[in-house]
C-alpha cells in the first residue's frame, strides 16, 4: 500500500484515511499469518480487518458520489451557458415565424393565431423561466 513511511504519513497529512485503513487491514493480515494467535484474537482480528476495509470503502464511495455529483453540476452548467447564449435567437427566430403565419392567413384568422401564438409563447417563457430559477 504505502511504499514507505514518507507516503504513508503524506497520505495521512491530506487526509486521505481510506489509504490508512487498508493499510492498518494489510498489518492485520499480517499479523493473522502468525501461528500463536488463540482462537479468539484471530476472531478479533479478522473482525477489526473486515471493519476497517468496509470503513476504507464508505469513504471511496463517498469520494466517488462527491466526483460525481461535481461532474453533473459541471455538465449542468455547461448547458446552462448555451441555453441562456441561444435564447434570444430562438426568440427572434419564433417571432419572425409568427409574423410570417401572420402575413400568409387571412387577416381573421391570422390574428387569431398570431394571439394564440403569443399566448402559448408568453406561458412557455413564464415556466422556462420558473425552471431555470428552479435549477439555480
Amino acid at each position: 500500500m504505502y511504499g514507505n513511511v514518507y507516503d504513508r504519513e503524506r497520505a495521512r497529512a491530506l487526509g486521505d484515511v481510506a489509504g490508512e485503513y487498508k493499510y492498518q487491514a494489510d498489518v492485520l493480515k499480517e499479523r493473522l499469518k502468525s501461528k500463536d494467535l488463540t482462537p479468539n484474537e484471530r476472531a478479533n482480528l479478522i473482525a477489526a480487518e473486515r471493519e476497517l476495509i468496509r470503513q476504507a470503502q464508505k469513504i471511496a464511495l463517498k469520494r466517488a458520489v462527491n466526483k460525481g455529483a461535481e461532474r453533473i453540476e459541471s455538465e449542468l452548467d455547461d448547458e446552462m451557458d448555451r441555453v441562456r447564449r441561444r435564447y434570444p435567437e430562438i426568440l427572434e427566430d419564433l417571432h419572425s415565424l409568427q409574423v410570417q403565419i401572420k402575413d400568409a392567413f387571412d387577416s381573421v384568422t391570422g390574428d387569431a393565431v398570431q394571439k394564440w401564438l403569443q399566448s402559448t409563447r408568453t406561458e412557455n417563457i413564464r415556466r422556462s423561466q420558473e425552471d431555470l430559477k428552479d435549477a439555480w
